[in-house]
């Protein structure tokens, strides 16, 4: 492994924190946290390099209702972790530190083995394990040029020479899209590369630090404004600095104040619209097709990706896929064209080609009005796609095509859906989502020790001591359908017979639920094949 630098730590890290902690929102950045830490505990025996390397420990303060639940909330996700952390009182934060002023706090996040380090020693403690190992880091050297090889490899152009590398990892300057990992990420991160450079795969998702989730969208104006407008958000909240970009749809300005708006990938979709006399503050397109849903796997067997592939001419594929997946899918599908030497032209037309839902029951019968084509059950049934004027659209036609099917739909009753109630229909039906229920550590194809299934949960709450972590949830919605709350969850096989009860944390109260049948409403295709088969009896 080769290193080119103009001289370690000339960089941020001169002026950065050196913070080490345990604690992280995000799951998986978690892994990340505590693999970094056990690093630095064991870099200074190992390399014989002190670093500067203390844990006094660190305690998140609440001082309003709202930062408790926050709190809880992260007690929740910790369970799956080694790490320790506990929720305190404030007799017990004025122990830890009796200098805190406490007139304003409610309750605290205590975790023991949070501290800091030095991060120009740490460096060269890195610095020194590398050599140990056979690395080499040259510097100054500032990179000349970089040329692509036949073989799939890379010249890379120096003041020291040309060095031929297998991959190359781009950690330098300051882009104009940057994640900042920190000190705190470098041995995690560090580990997590290695092992995606020797496996060819990642060992698990980093969504959220992945500079793919940027595109052209990501201006100047818009990395200022959400810089300056907050540092902690909370699930499902929207913040609206820098927005709308320049990604909005054909029906955007038609839609924009009727509903209320999410930001997903620099789109702004309608999460759910407003009545007559609600408040409307803050509190396309493709039919969505009878099409084929496919996995994209890894060389290990793990769900990379989940899309829709549909073939619009002999040899020609559209593949859709989630908004936010839009560039991580994209790389995954590229890297696959150039390593097999497949004879393959990939196109992103994201931006070009509208999309929009209609579902219903009475679906067909509105789009029968706009088109010749036979929008019969039997004519064009479910899981199959037909090629139509009306189907494919470019992004500028896409108001003139909605207004259509509103007027279509009007003796139907047709209104407007958001994604909130989508998520909620999608688990009522039983529906996986990538990114919540399938993901490289998770499928729901096979699996040894555990399984995956639908529960569906008791509006009280009950406060018990039990601590025995057996599974965790991946969604949840309260289904209109049925008048109850619903999630889906990993379990373990032996508590996955239909009728077994568990509980469901949620911010520190324990909710009584149980393991139900799925799906709980049928498809449009099971309710019809099932009416034909009682009809024919």
């Amino acid at each position: 492994m080769q290193v080119n630098i103009s001289e370690l730590t000339a960089g941020s890290t001169w002026h950065a924190a050196g913070l080490t902690t345990y604690y992280h929102p995000g799951i998986n950045l978690k892994k990340i946290h505590y693999y970094s830490i056990k690093l630095f505990e064991q870099l200074e025996a190992e390399t014989g390099q002190a670093v500067g390397f203390h844990q006094p420990g660190s305690i998140r303060l609440a001082s309003t209702p709202v930062r408790v639940d926050e709190l809880k909330y992260q007690m929740t996700r910790t369970h799956w972790h080694p790490t320790p952390q506990f929720l305190i009182g404030p007799e017990k934060i004025q122990q830890l530190f009796p200098l805190l002023n406490m007139d304003k706090v409610l309750a605290g996040l205590y975790n023991p083995g949070d501290g800091h380090i030095d991060p120009y020693s740490l460096t060269m403690a890195l610095a020194a394990g590398a050599r140990m190992y056979g690395a080499q880091i040259y510097y100054p050297a500032p990179v000349t040029g970089i040329t692509p090889t036949a073989d799939g490899r890379w010249d890379v152009q120096t003041p020291h020479g040309t060095i031929r590398a297998n991959r190359i990892v781009n950690a330098t300057g300051v882009c104009r899209v940057i994640d900042r990992y920190g000190i705190i990420h470098s041995g995690g991160v560090g580990r997590f590369l290695s092992d995606w450079i020797m496996s060819g795969e990642p060992p698990y998702d980093l969504i959220e630090c992945d500079p793919n989730r940027y595109a052209h969208w990501t201006s100047v104006p818009y990395l200022c404004a959400k810089a300056r407008e907050s540092y902690v958000g909370y699930p499902k909240e929207e913040r609206f600095a820098g927005r709308p970009t320049d990604r909005v749809s054909g029906v955007y300005e038609l839609l924009k104040d009727r509903c209320s708006m999410g930001f997903h990938a620099g789109w702004e979709q309608p999460h759910y619209f407003h009545k007559p006399g609600d408040d409307t503050g803050y509190n396309c397109i493709y039919l969505i097709k009878n099409t084929v849903k496919h996995h994209m796997l890894t060389p290990r067997g793990r769900v990379y990706a989940e899309v829709t592939v549909t073939q619009t001419a002999p040899g020609e594929f559209l593949l859709i896929t989630g908004s936010g997946s839009e560039l991580h899918d994209l790389r995954w599908i590229e890297r696959e064209v150039c390593d097999g030497g497949y004879h393959v032209s990939v196109s992103n037309v994201t931006d070009e080609i509208g999309v929009l839902g209609i579902a219903g029951p009475k679906s067909r019968m509105v789009l029968q009005k706009l088109t010749d084509e036979d929008m019969s059950d039997t004519a064009f049934r479910f899981l199959h796609c037909r090629s139509m004027q009306l189907l494919y659209m470019d992004m500028q036609n896409m108001s003139t095509v909605y207004q259509a099917l509103m007027e279509a739909g009007r003796d139907e009753n047709i209104d407007n859906f958001g994604t909130y109630a989508m998520s909620s229909l999608r688990l009522e039906k039983g529906f996986r989502a990538w990114g919540a229920e399938v993901l490289l550590t998770h499928t729901h194809f096979i699996s040894h020790n555990s399984d995956f299934f639908h529960l569906t949960l008791n509006s009280e709450s009950q406060d018990r001591n039990s601590e025995l972590v057996v599974g965790n949830t991946t969604s949840g919605s309260y289904s209109y359908s049925t008048q109850q709350s619903l999630a889906f969850a990993y379990l373990p096989l032996h508590l996955t017979h239909v009728g077994q009860k568990v509980e469901v944390e949620l911010l520190g109260q324990k909710h009584p639920a149980t393991v139900t049948q799925e799906p709980l409403v049928l498809t449009e295709p099971t309710r019809t094949r099932l009416q034909k088969k009682k009809r024919s009896v």
